[in-house]
């Protein structure tokens, strides 16, 4: 008969499953909804008749934080792209450095957007969205902010920020209609 030592197998399938079951545990104890037990003093303070906001923002609001949320998930994407090129360890030195210098270009096109979209937004004093390549640049400003006067400004401030000419921008209105 064998004898029946624990081995280092056993073991490491030990800390393995014990491990899985912590963070099992973690994540439950975390997401799950805290039952709030309602004491008198708590009861007093709710009306039960009491009107709630469900949804209080507008379809240009909507719009415009969709838009971000996409642009931030695409830049986001690309990013975890080139770094995972740039740490693969069968990458070869030629494609690490067109990686690396990819994503330094991504990062000062993050912050030329956000420079930009945020001088947009406090000269017209309304919302905006702001892509930006290296060959052009899109601006997406609401329909009702849109005069010659805005015009002017959004191409100056892109003028000025970018090496990018008035021929390479474009404005694009936006109707929540």
């Amino acid at each position: 008969m064998k004898s029946k030592i624990i081995g280092r197998k056993q073991i490491l399938a030990f800390i393995i499953v014990s491990s899985l079951g912590l963070a099992v545990f973690v994540n439950w104890y975390y997401t799950n909804p805290k039952n709030d037990v309602q004491t008198p003093e708590k009861q007093e303070e709710i009306n039960l008749g009491d009107a709630q906001y469900v949804n209080s923002g507008t379809v240009k609001e909507d719009y415009f934080t969709t838009a971000r949320l996409n642009r931030t998930k695409a830049h986001d994407s690309s990013k975890k792209h080139l770094q995972n090129i740039i740490s693969n360890e069968n990458t070869d030195a030629e494609t690490r450095i067109i990686a690396q210098n990819e994503l330094i270009d991504l990062s000062n096109i993050l912050k030329t957007e956000t420079d930009i979209e945020n001088i947009i937004v406090s000269q017209i004093n309304d919302e905006c969205i702001v892509t930006l390549s290296s060959e052009k640049i899109e601006i997406i400003i609401p329909k009702e902010t849109v005069t010659d006067e805005i015009i002017l400004k959004i191409k100056d401030i892109v003028i000025t920020k970018t090496s990018l000419g008035a021929d390479d921008i474009t404005i694009i209105e936006y109707s929540s209609e």
